[in-house]
């Protein structure tokens, strides 16, 4: 018996360090890959981050840039919502760029026969509040900002006086959707092809569109279950590299870039989640899809998994993907 568990030990002890080497080694073909994306990086010297300064209050929105989804929040409550978000990736080249918020009326979570779930209001609800405007800023190398450029404009969602409480509400309230939009001039130092010249894929069969990207989420899934981090990487890099370029990645931020970049895919001990109950959804005027789950508006790959205290926590794993080429396979631009 004394042998037995001593051969067990044994057998832990080499599990482990095989473990620790395959991590290691990992991590290692991961860096090769992603680590050195800032020294393709140009115009450093005239970087200008663009920012979306927002505050949505007491309804679910999208924001888009050049038709590219910056940020979405759907789901219940009242609350709201404010914070600065960068939106370089959204941005390809010099010039006129479009902004866009489309607003939805809040959910609720009702019990129907033992299940939670959720449902949408069938209205915008007075309370609801939409403010943006977009800013240039300079960064210095430590992160620290250098020069603000002032806002490039301000937008505020039109109110209307309630003619029986006199309070200003929101104009738009009572309809079950609303858009705003407009431009901007951005004058950024660099251009990246991004999906300027991709296919138009809202012109494809939506159903064969839709299995020819289940297929793609389903090799993301099985890379994040086996933790084959490298296929990931090379699956991404043109991407990244674009990404590095836009947002004028200098060493410091390339390595915090690639240390998340392993923490996120290659999270330890995480459970990859069905690829369920979801449905194509176009960005980037028809260029750019993704598979979102019907419920909560997201992407549909996503994993489980429990944090140092035990409690159960999920991550998002979001893929836009477009066709490059005429006939040319699915491939990750963002």
């Amino acid at each position: 018996m004394i042998m037995y568990k001593f051969l067990i030990l044994i057998i832990s002890v080499i599990s482990l360090q095989s473990c620790a080497q395959n991590t290691k080694s990992m991590n290692k073909e991961v860096n090769d890959i992603l680590g050195n994306l800032y020294k393709e990086v140009k115009h450093r010297d005239k970087a200008i981050s663009y920012r979306a300064i927002y505050f949505i209050g007491g309804c679910n929105f999208e924001l888009l840039i050049n038709d590219f989804p910056i940020m979405t929040y759907y789901g219940e409550g009242d609350g709201s919502l404010s914070e600065s978000a960068p939106i370089n990736t959204a941005i390809l080249k010099k010039g006129e760029q479009t902004w866009k918020i489309r607003v939805y009326p809040v959910h609720d979570k009702k019990e129907i026969d033992g299940k939670v779930v959720s449902i949408t209001r069938p209205a915008i609800q007075d309370g609801a509040r939409v403010e943006l405007a977009i800013e240039g800023i300079k960064f210095k190398e430590n992160g620290d900002i250098e020069k603000r450029f002032g806002k490039l404009f301000e937008f505020e969602a039109p109110l209307k006086k309630d003619e029986e409480t006199g309070k200003n509400v929101f104009a738009d309230a009572g309809k079950p959707y609303v858009e705003y939009s407009g431009t901007f001039y951005a004058d950024v130092p660099y251009e990246v092809e991004g999906w300027q010249k991709s296919v138009d894929l809202s012109k494809e069969d939506p159903k064969l569109l839709q299995a020819e990207l289940l297929k793609e989420y389903e090799k993301y899934k099985k890379w994040i279950q086996n933790r084959e981090l490298d296929k990931i990487a090379e699956s991404n890099l043109k991407s990244e590299k674009e990404f590095a370029n836009v947002n004028f990645f200098n060493a410091n931020l390339n390595k915090e870039y690639v240390d998340n970049f392993i923490d996120t895919w290659g999270r330890e001990n995480s459970r990859t989640q069905p690829l369920e109950n979801y449905s194509l959804k176009y960005y980037g005027n028809g260029k750019i899809i993704e598979l979102i789950n019907n419920s909560y508006k997201k992407s549909t790959l996503w994993v489980s998994f429990k944090d140092k205290q035990g409690i159960d926590k999920y991550t998002l794993y979001t893929l836009y993907f477009h066709r490059p080429k005429a006939g040319g396979p699915l491939e990750v631009i963002r």
